[in-house]
């Protein structure tokens, strides 16, 4: 299954925009939430918190097997000395090596190793769902962006035909003025309505720049590179209005939610360190294997034996007589490296056992703060559920009355529509002023506007709710 699979139901909120585009400056959505999950650096971020959950857990895990750690040590020693492998006085220098190895391992602690382990496990999922939850606010945040941008290039389009329509009406004017039917005042009053409209032109171009510049710093790149969006056909509101009551939609994105997921694992975590912190009051055992071994350069091997003849002077009846007497010595040699090693080998067992019986109250302050960490923890998760709550609540209302504005304004842009083809036929006839053929003009722009505004806040809105209801996010 797809690893971005909780959130790339925003990647069908555009679905005509899915494929890949013919122009490489050309992004389509999908294009944009797959390069914004490789390059966004909050989400590496909680990836990399993610892999030292990981690592934490390994760590924990590690703990239940023994440990090995070896110290060899060298040393010259000069003049009188003792020897490390005889421990005898020496007068000469030489050269020593001891190694030394332990390792011990942990019979029974209560139990504190498999529940650091199990706390270790709750720390890990709540990581990973802290990195869907990255994804789907990254991909909220990159889908808002590009219908920003959808937004103000309608905008600007609206705005622009604004202008060709004005000056389509300065010509008429022109002629209308040459031929006498309107005054010259008129023509000015034209001329005037062109210089603001071409300035809201611009003032769309400027806003449309800086839409497309918020989303490529959310995407991280070059702002100077040619970079466009794909233009999908968005649905009509008043085809697809269907809102579910609040209740429902917060009933299934609470158990969907990764956030409050990784809430309540979080709680889960923090009740195992109360575990964990009565686990110090009682005994351990412990197990540990020592080795030694040693080498000495002044050390000598016996490495035979030899005869050796001594004349003892006797006196036996008064006459003296030489008494021979042989017996055996020890011939010594050098002592190789690794015999020596062999013949000081030395292993040693023990347990040990660590009965706490008072240790400055710091066991039962871990345990005290243990249990505020899980009061903490509630009152996290239930923020979580609270701001979730408040967020499908406030996307609910925005969208309710989103739609009543475009129904509203619909109406309004039709109305409007009528007075203004009414005015400018008697203005084309010189039976209306500028004034008032301006006044519609200027009353039916502004209502085309807020209908596009109104469009697209309730159609994000809408896919907002459809988002928390599991619903795949698409305009068919």
């Amino acid at each position: 299954m797809n690893k971005y699979l909780p959130i790339l139901w925003f990647s069908f909120l555009l679905l005509p925009m899915c494929g890949q585009a013919q122009d490489g400056n050309i992004w389509s959505l999908k294009r944009c939430l797959d390069h914004a999950m490789e390059n966004n650096l909050t989400l590496q971020q909680a990836k990399l918190n993610q892999q030292s959950s990981s690592v934490n857990l390994l760590t924990s895990k590690a703990a239940r097997y023994p440990n090995l750690n070896i110290g060899p040590q060298w040393s010259s020693s000069f003049g009188r000395s003792i020897d490390p492998t005889t421990n005898e006085f020496i007068d000469q220098r030489f050269d020593a090596l001891n190694i030394s190895g332990n390792s011990n391992i942990t019979l029974w602690n209560y139990g504190r190793l498999t529940k650091t382990i199990e706390k270790r496990e709750l720390d890990l999922e709540a990581s990973n769902k802290d990195v869907t939850q990255a994804e789907y606010d990254l991909a909220l945040n990159v889908t808002l962006a590009y219908l920003n941008i959808l937004f103000q290039a309608e905008i600007l389009e609206s705005a622009e035909l604004q202008v060709t329509s004005t000056e389509e009406q300065l010509e008429r004017t022109q002629k209308l003025v040459k031929a006498g039917s309107l005054a010259q005042a008129d023509l000015a009053q034209i001329q005037s309505q062109i210089a603001t409209e071409e300035l809201q032109v611009v003032n769309a171009q400027n806003t449309l720049e800086l839409a497309y510049l918020s989303l490529q710093q959310l995407l991280r790149l070059d702002p100077d590179q040619p970079f466009g969006i794909e233009k999908p056909e968005l649905e009509d509101p008043s085809k697809s209005f269907s809102l579910t009551p609040t209740k429902e939609i917060f009933a299934f994105a609470e158990q969907a939610q990764p956030s409050i997921t990784a809430a309540d694992l979080r709680v889960k975590s923090a009740e195992k360190d109360i575990k964990i912190a009565e686990a110090s009051m009682y005994p351990s055992l412990t197990l540990g294997v020592s080795v030694f071994t040693a080498w000495s350069g002044g050390r000598l091997q016996q490495v035979g034996e030899q005869e050796v003849a001594s004349v003892l002077k006797t006196e036996v009846g008064g006459i003296e007589q030489n008494l021979t007497i042989f017996s055996n010595q020890p011939i010594f040699g050098d002592y190789p490296f690794f015999n020596q090693l062999l013949d000081n080998y030395n292993v040693g067992l023990g347990l040990r056992l660590d009965i706490p019986i008072y240790n400055r109250r710091s066991v039962k302050s871990n345990m005290e703060l243990a249990s505020i960490g899980v009061k903490q923890a509630q009152l996290s998760a239930e923020l979580a559920r609270q701001s979730l709550q408040q967020a499908i609540e406030q996307a609910y209302v925005d969208a309710r009355n989103a739609y009543s504005t475009y129904t509203s304004t619909t109406k309004q842009v039709g109305a409007l529509e009528l007075t203004y083809d009414n005015i400018q036929r008697q203005y084309d006839l010189g039976a209306a002023n500028s004034v008032d053929f301006l006044v519609a003009k200027n009353n039916l722009n502004r209502a085309k506007f807020d209908l596009l505004r109104a469009k697209y806040d309730y159609l994000f809105r809408s896919k907002i709710l459809d988002f928390y209801q599991g619903k795949d996010i698409s305009f068919d």
